[in-house]
């Protein structure tokens, strides 16, 4: 029987009979985590089509031959999990295989026929002309060219790995090692000769003893517990979550992860969108500013991780209790801390997972219960570089080499992966001010949230194109509970740096068995231009200016350009390479320049026109100058189009 995405508003019971024939055309991973100790994930390259097509159609054979034999079902997995937790009877070794866009095309399926994000919003894509809030189908894209937009690390940074097309990704996991590295050595022997290996990413669960949980928990190399604030897709998963906070915030509908395979068996073929980034943890960092911190505060070093996680160490949430020790780890929202001073906003736990805190209708954020939620995301993650430090010597703990192999499942990335990323946890005004200002209320303890004290990312000179912002790191910290927040001087955040990674799908298991048998189409694709709104891929002979030419019909505006893309061009913005990803912005509307406010210099203009359009007098054009010398340069009467220039309050 088919499962209605629209109709079915809550978990299911993965026992009735209506939904057995989905769960075993659905794979294992993404409706409940596949909950093993140890796992490696292996990032396959596939040939060119074009060049070696026969390896293409042993390919499609050998992934037949792994989802018939191997890849394990969404049903399996939960019938497993039931029979461990009755009888501890081990499920065996669990394999889950997704695919990139790229590893679509070279499949044989273009661009319009791979699966469709779910946009249950309803989102209008941006033009050259509008950007709104720029909702795009953004696996298609992949995650390299979303680095505007989410703030990372230009992917010319990145381990070299994951520099190259990765086209599949294989998730192989276990209780014992030994019969993880088995089932890989199996597979990749497979492999051998028709696809390439670009990374192996071996992934341990790391634990630690708390004594407020009866099994040892799993935490990750900050020493925090992880993974137990995820949704519920089953009804039998919600069951056993405690109060009556905990089921509203976690009860979650399929259609929160799950979108139709347009490649498989219709009515009965689901698949989710799912997304890996490698994490480097700077653990060193992080303890070292968590001490500063709290002697700064002169709090303990507890207390001062727990108000950049949300949590303590143990799991204990911070808005409950300011001391460890607590049992009830899930069953709390943020309704009885409305200014923040119990738990700072820019907490992570708060920043990713407001728990219907940023609902107020007419309000900034969301505007329903049902559009925050419609952000969560399903997080796999597990740990890589070995075993949990021992915090006991600051000096000796790791600057990097280890940290979280992040992945998480979602029916559209746009809306929840980058969602959060960008508009919660890189976004310096989320929650603060605006929640505050939609009360009509003035909130003196918070200026602005500031970064995600943990994932918050930022750019030095790169805002967010919606948000026009560069986020900072948090200032506004609690001295003592339901007391006035304070300034301290501590650059908290930074301290985990994207490695690599990429945006997959995992597809249903009836496609993937009938891959030798579907058609294949491997058109040519057009040459790319530049276009606002849009990325684009320098060619070689591209200088910004001709770039410029052919987005805006106009050369001289190539500054634009290069403000939006500095941290991927460099300091010179001669130096173009191949192959480099610029985002290409829109044009600025902002014609009118406001005392207190940037503006982006537009062609034509002088800084004389610019005073007299800001304070009605072209004389003062100087105090604009002075306060943008480092901008303009030596010489007041050049400027360049696509400048920023702050115009300073008049004095």
């Amino acid at each position: 029987m088919p499962l209605d995405l629209k109709s079915n508003r809550e978990p299911i019971d993965h026992t009735e009979q209506q939904y057995q024939d989905v769960l075993q055309d659905l794979q294992g991973n993404i409706l409940k985590s596949h909950g093993r100790e140890e796992s490696v994930h292996i990032f396959l390259t596939f040939p060119d089509p074009r060049r070696e097509p026969q390896k293409t159609t042993a390919l499609r054979q050998l992934i037949a031959q792994l989802a018939t034999q191997d890849i394990t079902s969404a049903k399996k997995q939960l019938d497993d999990a039931d029979a461990w937790r009755e009888n501890k009877i081990d499920g065996g070794v669990f394999v889950h295989f997704s695919l990139s866009s790229s590893g679509y095309e070279k499949l044989g399926f273009s661009k319009e026929t791979q699966p469709k994000g779910a946009n249950l919003q309803n989102r209008q894509e941006a033009t050259p002309q509008e950007l709104k809030d720029d909702y795009a189908q953004v696996f298609q894209l992949g995650m390299k060219r979303r680095q505007y937009a989410l703030l990372d690390p230009a992917f010319s940074a990145w381990e070299p790995a994951y520099q190259r097309d990765i086209d599949a990704l294989i998730i192989i996991a276990g209780d014992k090692l030994s019969d993880v590295k088995n089932k890989e050595s199996e597979i990749t022997t497979k492999l051998r000769g028709i696809a390439t290996v670009a990374s192996v990413e071996g992934g341990t669960k790391i634990r630690r003893q708390f004594n407020n949980q009866k099994e040892d928990a799993v935490v990750e190399h900050f020493g925090f517990t992880d993974g137990i604030g995820d949704p519920r897709f089953t009804k039998q998963d919600l069951k056993r979550e405690e109060g009556e906070a905990a089921k509203r915030l976690f009860s979650a509908p399929p259609n929160l992860v799950l979108v139709p395979d347009p490649l498989g068996t219709p009515n009965v073929s689901f698949g989710s969108f799912l997304i890996f980034r490698k994490l480097e943890q700077n653990v060193q960092a992080f303890k070292k500013a968590e001490l500063e911190l709290s002697k700064k505060l002169g709090v303990s070093r507890e207390l001062a991780g727990a108000m950049a996680v949300g949590r303590f160490e143990d799991g204990t949430p911070l808005v409950l209790q300011g001391n460890d020790g607590s049992t009830n780890l899930n069953d709390f929202d943020y309704s009885r801390d409305p200014v923040g001073l119990k738990c700072p906003f820019q907490a992570h736990l708060r920043k990713t997972n407001p728990r219907q805190e940023s609902v107020r209708a007419g309000g900034p954020f969301a505007r329903s219960e049902q559009q925050e939620l419609g952000h969560r995301i399903a997080r796999r993650g597990v740990t890589y570089g070995g075993p949990l430090s021992d915090f006991s010597n600051l000096d000796r703990l790791p600057t990097g080499g280890v940290g979280l192999l992040f992945m998480c499942y979602q029916s559209d990335i746009w809306e929840q992966f980058e969602f959060i990323q960008r508009f919660w946890s890189n976004a310096p005004r989320f929650l603060e001010p605006g929640m505050s200002q939609a009360r009509n209320v003035q909130n003196n303890n918070y200026d602005r949230t500031g970064l995600d004290a943990v994932s918050g990312q930022n750019l030095s000179d790169q805002s967010d194109p919606v948000i026009q912002e560069v986020p900072q790191p948090p200032e506004n910290w609690l001295k003592e509970r339901d007391q006035q927040t304070v300034k301290a001087d501590v650059k908290f955040a930074n301290f985990v740096k994207l490695k690599g990674g990429e945006y997959f799908f995992s597809p249903s298991i009836s496609f993937l068995k009938n891959l030798p048998n579907l058609p294949q189409n491997f058109p040519t694709p057009p040459a790319e231009e530049p276009v606002p709104s849009k990325t684009y891929v320098v060619r070689q002979g591209d200088d910004l200016s001709k770039i410029s030419e052919r987005a805006y019909n106009d050369g001289s505006i190539f500054t634009l350009i290069y403000n939006a893309n500095r941290n991927v061009i460099g300091p010179n913005p001669s130096s173009l390479l191949p192959g480099q990803i610029l985002y290409i912005p829109i044009l600025p509307t902002n014609t009118s320049p406001i005392p207190g406010e940037e503006y982006i210099v537009l062609p034509g203009d002088y800084l004389f026109l610019i005073a007299e359009r800001a304070y009605g007098d072209g004389n003062l054009f100087r105090v604009i100058y002075e306060a943008n010398r480092d901008v303009i340069g030596p010489d007041p009467t050049v400027l360049l189009p696509g400048q920023r220039i702050r115009i300073p309050l008049r004095p």
